[in-house]
């Protein structure tokens, strides 16, 4: 389930696309069937996230021009030239680096003048929800080390070199199933509860029919837990 609108998005036929922290690929598979011969990268620093997408490609292979591939690496040092791509996603990800500054400085290096940058954060008053409910959700191994304002990262984006073009909200659903984590947080892995809601987003992500994109649709001004961003290099 993706965490951005592609279908707004104009790239050139062969567009180089890299996804700095792209867990299990959703935003490179994303891409494969949204840009026409698109060049693909997924970056990530968790080798077993990397092997599912190498698993997950197999599935993508028509659209693949077979240029597409998965690197594990660290986003404060990425192994690529300047001006090298025309899309660059990092989703999910700010908010978990010591050291986003430095992140913020490699994305714009490697992206091309005129290049798009899409960024998504958990909005803020439902993640300052889950931190108020379980400390141990804060504090996770990994976890979330900071919880942006959409204003605070506005202007820090804009601050290294990008224009903001819009954000918005997704993920309208899975507000509630993060919050019911964090009451039973302790227990959650047996809870009849959390295993019922998660049933439920599997099934959305699967089958996604008309009237839960319409349900979610009408809550994820309100409850969306991720905001996405739309920047373009300067």
């Amino acid at each position: 389930m993706l965490t951005f609108n592609l279908k707004n998005l104009s790239l050139p036929s062969g567009a180089k696309i890299l996804d700095v922290g792209c867990g299990e690929g959703r935003h490179i598979f994303g891409s494969l069937q949204a840009f026409e011969k698109a060049y693909c990268i997924g970056f990530d620093q968790d080798l077993p996230s990397l092997n599912i997408c190498k698993e997950g490609l197999s599935f993508f292979k028509e659209l693949d021009t077979g240029s597409s591939v998965f690197m594990q690496g660290s986003v404060y040092k990425l192994p690529f030239a300047d001006n090298s791509f025309d899309l660059i996603f990092c989703s999910e990800v700010l908010e978990h680096l010591d050291n986003y500054h430095l992140a913020l400085d490699e994305i714009h290096r490697v992206l091309k003048a005129g290049g798009k940058f899409l960024s998504s954060v958990p909005s803020f008053w439902p993640e300052k929800i889950c931190w108020s409910l379980s400390t141990d959700y804060q504090n996770m191994p990994g976890g979330h080390v900071r919880i942006f304002k959409k204003n605070q990262i506005i202007s820090e984006i804009k601050n290294h070199g990008f224009n903001y073009e819009s954000s918005e909200r997704f993920h309208g659903l899975h507000s509630a199933y993060w919050w019911l984590r964090c009451i039973v947080w302790n227990s959650q892995e047996s809870n009849w509860m959390v295993a019922q809601y998660k049933k439920f987003l599997e099934y959305q992500i699967l089958s996604n029919p008309l009237w839960l994109q319409k349900l979610e649709s009408c809550l994820n001004p309100i409850f969306g837990k991720s905001i996405a961003f739309y920047f373009q290099k300067k």
